[in-house]
């Protein structure tokens, strides 16, 4: 009883971030083809066989997978509790808010670029409000192919609270709401989305739901979604609109 004790007790203290959840599903996984082998003498050599190829292979294809993600997707083997200091998260908030400051400037940039061009390059009859007004259509479609518009207007009471956020900045769906969470603090308290607010996707009307909704976890404590933003029906050009849940 106390040896379940104690693997309840490790099991709890790895499942609290991403990194410890993977040693925790590899740790299982190997362990019970292991045990299937040991202990059931029953097996055939035919029957072990797929086994034993299992125990030599896996771990080649966990060091394999290991080192894509240190090396790709480093930064979400990490939850907030991992860090020293609350400093040490919002650094690493910070660095992703400059990041997504950047992808803007660019976008400016290329827009004041087009303008540069058509005003240089404008026939003899075209006016300036022609250019305007082409100029206009093409930052619209600039933004349509580029961003995603947050509409928190209804929830923080705020006509001006419409984001539009570039969507190279987000690599799943756990970084565009946490980008959100910091635009609706302090309406909101962290890990609650699902909660205390939801996102709505213009497109189909549909809720957009994270792992925490999925799984009925509790607010208040971390629940990655690594899951990209197409893959839940979120693409360039989306409008989210910012609710309570109903």
């Amino acid at each position: 009883m106390s040896e379940l004790g104690t693997f309840s007790t490790a099991a709890k203290g790895l499942a609290r971030n991403p990194l410890g959840i993977i040693a925790l599903f590899i740790v299982l996984i190997y362990g019970f083809a292991s045990l299937t082998l040991g202990v059931n003498t029953a097996l055939q050599t035919a029957e072990r066989l797929p086994l034993v190829w299992f125990l030599v292979i896996f771990p080649v294809i966990v060091l394999l997978t290991f080192a894509w993600l240190v090396s790709a997707h480093h930064e979400k083997l990490y939850g907030p509790g991992d860090y020293k200091t609350d400093e040490g998260f919002l650094e690493g908030m910070k660095t992703r808010a400059r990041f997504e400051a950047e992808l803007r400037a660019q976008q400016e940039q290329l827009k004041a670029s087009i303008r540069e061009t058509l005003t240089e390059s404008g026939a003899p009859s075209s006016t300036s409000q022609d250019i305007d007004k082409l100029m206009e259509k093409l930052s619209n479609e600039i933004d349509r192919a580029t961003t995603v518009t947050v509409d928190a207007r209804g929830f923080l009471d705020d006509p001006n609270a419409v984001f539009h956020l570039p969507i190279a900045a987000f690599k799943s769906l756990n970084d565009l709401t946490d980008a959100v969470f910091f635009k609706l603090t302090p309406a909101v308290r962290p890990f609650e989305y699902g909660y205390s607010w939801v996102l709505r996707n213009k497109d189909g009307n549909k809720i957009v739901r994270n792992a925490r909704m999925i799984t009925l976890t509790e607010p208040g404590q971390p629940m990655p979604d690594t899951r990209t933003l197409g893959e839940v029906g979120i693409k360039a050009g989306s409008t989210l609109i910012v609710e309570p849940p109903k």
